[in-house]
């Protein structure tokens, strides 16, 4: 039992590795409500870690969270207007575990990074952290495309307006959380 729980998490990586590399789609994950509930959770951990260590309060990180589940909530109704409500769960899936590999990689850069005050200060590994970071968004950003195109069967600058509406959804929910909750 043990050994079959094993091999599907394997089986299961396997996958978003090739998604990230663009030899696999969403419709290649499985379909598993509990494994996006789970990303969820530790997205929220991560997320939550993050946000502390940089100073935020409670009211900002529950904020960020509800804006993801604002996010997802936009993706659904997205599909179900594209009449595909049944793809949900493997884009969902997707983005999430993507975002989340791109997240573990690229948060202990942004801490290295900092925020430097004084441009000047910057020194020659902070600016080549900065630049990886800067190019693994922009592969980030084209997963995230490639998903959102073969999820919905659209072109690609159709994908790009729905990538950027997800990000404008995720931005504005944060923003008008944080406030309802008296975040500073």
């Amino acid at each position: 039992m043990i050994v079959e729980a094993v091999n599907a998490s394997l089986r299961t990586l396997a996958r978003v590795r090739d998604l990230c590399l663009f030899r696999a789609g969403p419709q290649d994950l499985p379909y598993s409500p509990r494994a996006v509930i789970a990303l969820l959770i530790v997205g929220a951990l991560l997320e939550a870690f993050f946000d502390t260590y940089q100073g935020s309060g409670v009211a900002v990180v529950v904020a960020a969270n509800l804006g993801a589940l604002a996010t997802l909530g936009a993706l659904r109704t997205v599909l179900r207007w594209r009449g595909k409500p049944e793809r949900f769960v493997q884009t969902a899936l997707a983005l999430l575990a993507s975002g989340l590999l791109f997240e573990v990689i690229v948060l202990p850069l942004l801490l290295y990074v900092g925020h430097p005050v004084n441009p000047a200060a910057v020194s020659g590994p902070q600016l080549l952290a900065a630049f990886a970071v800067f190019v693994l968004l922009l592969w980030q950003v084209g997963i995230s495309v490639r998903i959102l195109r073969t999820a919905m069967e659209i072109p690609l600058p159709g994908a790009l307006l729905v990538l950027f509406a997800l990000g404008f959804v995720d931005v504005i929910a944060t923003v008008l959380f944080a406030s309802a909750l008296g975040a500073t």
